[in-house]
């Protein structure tokens, strides 16, 4: 296991740790002092500027991680002008969400709510842009300072603002955008620190910018829609208390997303720099998907498990009970995702973006059809049209996780590991049912002897050893940094 790799983790999983307590806490105090209406309604405004938001990105980051780790001596020029290039755009972008929003009759609330959004929305595009090129440099310890920074700002004043009891969802909205600029502000002292950012416009290099970010954004677009749509529909096809149950299960079930987001922001750069050397590339997949696995399987089963019991721990108002039901449903999107993660860097990696991006384009198109289909049924017969969109999430997923299998090069993912796939899965059976039978008592039992019960079986299974633990501490204490292999890096990493 590379050193860098796993420093590299170490300095994100710190940072993660960090900014999930953030996440954390926000997902606890929002539904209970918002409540599911004012939920329902900023969920919409994020999920409904995010949809029009990619427009204006255009894939650009993505693209810009990639070059720049294969060469990155082409920093300065390519962040300067892909920065120069989203000002029109999102621009442009921001006056289609204002003009559809009034003309869609929506409230005073929700309309504000849109506006500052489309402010976000500019901030998001240019810091996308900052953090992809920082990727691509390998400064993870940077990215997780602006990361931390951002989290740490928008969790503190919307506390604040909100025990006061003078907060509510527009003065949250204004707390994110303002959040939203530090990181894109961290992001730029960076990089101007480090001489990449010369501030000069090189027109001739806007049109291989945009034409090399296409691929990465007709996944991205597709990605936002099935990812995003369902908030929308929910808002136009049942109401907004609904939107809100949604909103709360969604981001509960996302929290443990920082596993694949910290293991394939390290593996990526790792991979576009590892194309031309197929067992080292073979092995950084494996290894990455192995990580994934092991630490999501258990907690997708731990929350359908234990579903109204997260609800009531974090003390949200009775409604909220709705939300138990979307959890279950949700629940698998933690392992399909992470996956389906891991399957998108590695294709990208081996420059065959365009087949994820159809499959991407495909699954835009599955998901909306099935939820106008879904989601009027499940509001007809239960009350809540949240149920049919989590289902056709979760089926989502898996559609995309059955193709970029098919899609994958020969030889990535081996027998060896769909046997691992398989181990984990039937450890974590295993867990469940000590988790079922102790579900009843107290919270933290049934978590611990989980964990243990988890812990324990992965070692007697062999998908985790002793000797991997130890490997990993002695990466992580070691002072004396190990060369990097040209085959593998280009770049020498951040000390």
């Amino acid at each position: 296991m590379n050193r860098h790799f796993v420093r590299s983790a170490f300095a994100l999983g710190i940072s993660q740790l960090i900014t999930w307590t953030c996440t954390a806490s926000l997902v606890i105090l929002l539904p209970r002092y918002l409540g599911d209406v004012n939920l329902g309604k900023l969920g919409f405004a994020m999920a409904f500027t995010g949809l029009l938001g990619v427009m204006a990105e255009l894939g650009t980051a993505t693209y810009l991680t990639k070059e720049i780790a294969r060469n990155p001596t082409r920093a300065g020029v390519l962040t300067t002008n892909a920065l120069a290039m989203r000002f029109p755009m999102s621009a442009a972008v921001a006056a289609i969400a204002v003009a559809v929003v009034n003309l869609s009759g929506y409230d005073e609330v929700t309309r504000h709510l849109v506006y500052l959004f489309c402010i976000g929305l500019l901030v998001d595009a240019l810091a996308k842009i900052v953090l992809g090129a920082l990727q691509g440099l390998q400064r993870m310890r940077s990215l997780a300072a602006g990361s931390v920074l951002s989290k740490v700002t928008f969790a503190g004043l919307a506390f604040v603002m909100v025990l006061s009891g003078e907060g509510g969802a527009v003065e949250v909205a204004y707390i994110h955008v303002f959040s939203s600029l530090l990181a894109l502000g961290c992001g730029l002292l960076i990089l101007l620190r480090l001489g990449r950012l010369p501030l000069t416009v090189d027109w001739s290099s806007w049109r291989f910018i945009f034409m090399g970010g296409l691929p990465f954004f007709l996944w991205q677009a597709s990605f936002m829609v099935y990812a995003h749509i369902d908030m929308v529909l929910l808002s136009f096809l049942a109401n907004h208390a609904v939107v809100g149950w949604y909103g709360a299960a969604y981001k509960i079930v996302m929290l443990p997303a920082f596993v694949p987001t910290i293991v394939m922001t390290v593996t990526f750069p790792a991979l576009v720099a590892a194309a031309s050397n197929p067992a080292l590339f073979n092995t950084l997949a494996r290894q990455a998907a192995h990580i994934i696995l092991l630490a999501s399987v258990p907690m997708a089963i731990g929350i359908m498990l234990l579903a109204d019991k997260i609800i009531a721990l974090f003390g949200y108002p009775e409604v909220f009970n709705n939300s138990a039901i979307l959890m279950v449903l949700l629940a698998p999107c933690i392992v399909l995702a992470g996956v389906d993660t891991i399957i998108g860097n590695v294709l990208t990696a081996r420059d065959r973006q365009r087949q994820w991006a159809l499959t991407g384009v495909a699954a835009a198109v599955l998901n909306p059809l099935l939820n106008l289909v879904a989601i009027p049924y499940t509001q007809a017969a239960y009350g809540n049209g949240a149920i049919g969109a989590a289902a056709i999430t979760t089926l989502t997923e898996v559609f995309m996780m059955s193709v970029g299998l098919w899609l994958l090069p020969s030889g990535v993912f081996n027998g060896r590991m769909l046997a691992n796939a398989l181990k984990c899965l039937a450890v974590g059976l295993g867990m469940a049912v000590f988790v079922g039978l102790t579900r009843d008592h107290p919270l933290v039992v049934p978590i611990l002897l989980g964990a243990l019960v988890y812990g324990g079986g992965c070692l007697a299974s062999g998908i985790l050893s002793l000797d991997d633990l130890r490997l990993v501490a002695r990466q992580l204490t070691a002072r004396v940094t190990t060369p990097v292999e040209p085959k593998t890096q280009k770049l020498a990493p951040e000390t």
